[in-house]
């Protein structure tokens, strides 16, 4: 069957491209026969823009995204890239206009009606009203009301969250009580380090009885069984050691997950693993096996002798998934997993593991008299009695069985202390259902005093209920769009037929409360030196390439045949950054910051990128611009003699290999490129830099790796290249504040360096503390000059920790084909900005329809 349909789809598009009108006939016959199969032949054809039938009801918009986690989850998801997956299924509570004020009210997709803040005259506190609009629905047809807002808010509040959200870090009234279980300010300061401390002699426990073992055996092979018994051997009867048997299970675990999730995100890559050799011919990788070794590094590009080299057997491009694995598993497990609990991801992911299950059980320890049970400054203002919004009389509303509103509108209260002019986006969080993201249980306690639809404080809850993979793979709310398949089933819908190989399904969601025009829509993940290429071959209709010079002028010579572009500068910037924990000291930092010309940057997009000197986006009102006048805040040297003093004033020597080393901490480093090629516009920054240092002792390999942004998270990468996508208010809090959880702390070592006890990070635990000062300062006024004073202050103290150098302020090129999208349903030019995109409404977004 599957050759016979294979067959009958090369017939159809050869007689298509020979007798198109006659095919529009047969495509009318098919559809009675073949359903909803049609929409493939359609597309196979429309999107060549060659006259076919072109319709908002048949034919799929698809539009270009880069790699994908596939943690498409509203609470957990981090990149941007699954960001926009989970975008297109959520509405959230506020909206955002073109100038990137707020936004909310009958026209706009979001779920507030009105809103109001009200400041006391004293400045004590400001109070939030937030008037729910009626009559909004999830894609299952099921209403969003108060109980999903209340259950998002206490979702992410909650102290076993540790997603990327920050809305914790609010100064919401009662909220430190409630996240801390405690009254006591004094216990509720650095609540958290107790903990992280607690992880860390766990960890600690861990890799010592590991070592002891190891080093017992020393020149015997192991088996992870006999390792097991030497362990429970080995700390049985000591209380201290107690949990060093089942951590180290769970660390052999987290391992295994670890190369299962890297093979998983090395498939269908190995074709844009691709370099020139001596004969000027580009080569590439084969097979998902290859990709995989490739990015764990048994497999490498000799830039000397332009080929790759495999310290594997190179028969493995034909070892299965499976064979692959277990060939870096059984190296390393258990005979090596000393340094597993070191220099992989695993460790990072256990010792935060172990500190969320140490709060736990404080949490656990809490007699129930003695507990918190709500943040008093979150409250469902008209409940039980009318309220008065901007001159408005809400009164109590009355619900009806289902849970929906049938009469007045609900309305949320929240207090915050004192004045926080970025509070009110954190508010704007979008509004997942509870029916689908908490359970049975905690839906049925529901009860606006005490539960709120979360376990309180649980790991497990978090892990296995709000994090089920189930969630994680297929996203629901009430956007515009809805989680399908390849044939459109939405009820049938898993992780695995949404976000098929490199294909994500979408189709309209019907209670929406807007008309949504097109039907379906695809996001296809696609190289980015590939786009254009998928553009103009009909594959994508939609995508963002670089915003080159060559791009732009590549797409204005195809306008004949239906491809135009726009540009508008990125709500962001590049960077190059440097984890601390990776590369302890300071002066080591910024000596590698001093070998990077960070021009090559800028000069990749040629005239669509500025340099930039401070890490923080310049289409942000509190960009310090005059600070640019005197180019990069470490002075790039190319003799790299700047550098070598650095490192040599850290007490550093060569070693005989002519590297450069300190108590056995090595100068060899990999520097990481985001993505899949080195077509990035850092990579020549990152090269000449590497050149530099290698030639002042030095080992530096340059490398792309396409789960650079997932170990990015977790804090695995020691230098690498990337971008950052930036919020509405230049609020610094989520990436720079020594209390974030967000993962972005993770990236500059923030962990290595808050819980060190030895003296290492002395200095850079005096500028993070002044840094979170001044940020916190920034926080309590309204008024944007002070702001932008505190601002310039906390921008230079990330400059001296040495994590972060910026690299370019860039603009985004949008690019399409205008036989396939109707160029009058986009955003108009004269409203196009930073915070407002080609497709920002993208239900209203149409296809240019063949007229029939």
């Amino acid at each position: 069957m599957k050759k016979f349909f294979g067959e009958l789809k090369d017939k159809i598009v050869a007689f298509a491209k020979k007798s198109p009108k006659k095919f529009i006939a047969l495509t009318l016959a098919v559809v009675i026969f073949f359903g909803a199969a049609t929409t493939l032949i359609t597309v196979l054809v429309n999107n060549k823009g060659n006259g076919m039938v072109i319709d908002n009801e048949n034919t799929r918009l698809v539009i270009s995204t880069s790699e994908l986690d596939g943690v498409f989850n509203p609470f957990y998801s981090s990149s941007a890239p699954d960001g926009s997956v989970v975008g297109m299924t959520q509405i959230g509570m506020l909206s955002s206009d073109k100038d990137g004020k707020v936004a909310y009210g009958e026209n706009e997709a979001c779920v507030v009606l009105d809103y109001q803040a009200i400041t006391a005259e004293d400045g004590s506190e400001t109070t939030y009203y937030f008037v729910l609009k009626n009559n909004l629905k999830f894609s299952n047809g099921s209403p969003l009301t108060m109980k999903d807002v209340l259950f998002n808010l206490y979702t992410y509040l909650d102290p076993a969250y540790y997603g990327s959200s920050t809305i914790y870090s609010t100064a919401i009234v009662g909220l430190d009580e409630y996240r801390t279980q405690t009254k006591n300010e004094s216990e509720q300061k650095d609540f958290d380090s107790q903990f992280n401390i607690l992880a860390n002699v766990r960890m600690s426990h861990l890799r010592d009885s590991v070592n002891t073992v190891l080093k017992q055996n020393k020149g015997v092979s192991l088996t992870n069984e006999e390792m097991i018994v030497a362990l429970r051997e080995l700390t049985e009867g000591d209380s201290d050691y107690a949990t060093v048997v089942a951590d180290y299970e769970l660390a052999v675990k987290y391992f295994r997950d670890e190369l299962k999730n890297d093979y998983s995100m090395s498939k269908d890559t190995a074709q844009d693993i691709a370099y020139t050799n001596k004969d000027g011919v580009l080569v590439t990788l084969t097979t998902n096996t290859e990709a995989f070794f490739f990015n764990e590094g048994l497999i490498k590009w000799d830039d000397k002798n332009k080929e790759f080299v495999y310290s594997v057997d190179p028969s493995c491009k034909d070892w299965s998934e499976e064979q692959a694995i277990e060939a870096i598993f059984s190296e390393n497990v258990p005979n090596k997993m000393n340094e597993v609990l070191l220099m992989w991801n695993t460790p990072v992911q256990l010792q935060e593991y172990f500190a969320r299950l140490e709060k736990q059980a404080y949490f656990e320890s809490i007699e129930d008299e003695d507990r918190i049970d709500n943040v008093s400054g979150i409250q469902y203002a008209n409940r039980t009695e009318s309220v008065v919004v901007n001159g408005k009389t809400y009164e109590v509303p009355t619900i009806g069985a289902d849970g929906a509103v049938t009469s007045g509108n609900e309305v949320l209260k929240i207090t915050i202390e004192k004045v926080d002019p970025k509070a009110i986006w954190n508010f704007a969080f979008t509004v997942a259902p509870m029916y689908y993201y908490s359970n049975e249980e905690q839906i049925a306690l529901f009860d606006y005093e005490k539960n709120f639809g979360v376990k309180f404080g649980s790991v497990e809850f978090q892990d296995t209920v709000i994090k089920n993979p189930d969630k994680i793979g297929v996203p629901v709310g009430a956007g515009p769009y809805k989680a399908t398949t390849r044939s459109g089933d939405s009820s049938a819908v898993t992780a695995g037929t949404f976000k098929d190989a490199n294909l994500v399904y979408f189709e309209r969601n019907e209670h929406f409360m807007f008309d949504v025009k097109i039907k379906y829509i695809n996001y296809k993940v696609v190289s980015t030196n590939l786009m254009l290429e998928a553009l103009y071959s009909g594959d994508i209709h939609f995508v963002e390439p670089a915003c080159k010079q060559e791009n732009i002028d590549s797409i204005a010579a195809r306008a004949k045949d239906g491809f135009a572009s726009t540009a508008v500068m990125t709500n962001g910037y590049g960077y190059i950054g440097i984890n601390a924990k990776m590369v302890p000291d300071i002066e080591v930092r910024k000596a590698i910051m001093h070998a990077v010309n960070t021009e090559f940057a800028v000069d990749y997009y040629l005239g669509y990128s500025k340099p930039i000197t401070r890490p923080m986006t310049k289409a942000s009102w509190a960009y310090p611009t005059a600070v640019d006048a005197n180019g990069q805040y470490y002075k790039f040297d190319d003799t790299g003699a700047t550098s070598v003093q650095l490192v040599e004033s850290a007490g550093y020597t060569l070693n005989e290999d002519g590297v450069y080393e300190k108590d056995g901490h090595v100068l060899k480093y990999t520097f990481t490129i985001a993505g899949d090629t080195t077509d990035h516009p850092a990579y020549a920054s990152l090269k000449r830099a590497a050149e530099i240092l290698n030639d002042n002792g030095f080992d530096i390999e340059v490398k792309p790796d396409i789960n650079a942004l997932q170990k990015l998270n977790s804090g695995a990468l020691t230098v690498w290249a990337a971008a950052w996508g930036a919020g509405v208010d230049p609020d610094m809090y989520q990436v720079y504040h020594k209390d974030s959880t967000a993962g972005s702390t993770a990236n500059w070592g923030y962990n290595a360096i808050l819980n060190d006890t030895t003296g290492t990070y002395k200095d850079e635990k005096q500028i993070i503390g002044d840094l979170s000062n001044i940020i916190d300062l920034a926080r309590e006024t309204l008024d944007e000059d002070d702001r932008k004073l505190y601002y310039a202050q906390a921008l230079d103290l990330v400059m001296e920790l040495a994590v972060e150098l910026p690299t370019y302020q860039r603009s985004d090129l949008f690019a399409y084909n205008t036989n396939v999208i109707d160029v009058n349903t986009l955003t108009p030019a004269s409203e196009l900005t930073p915070y407002n995109g080609p497709m920002s409404r993208i239900w209203e977004v149409g296809l240019n329809e063949t007229k029939k």
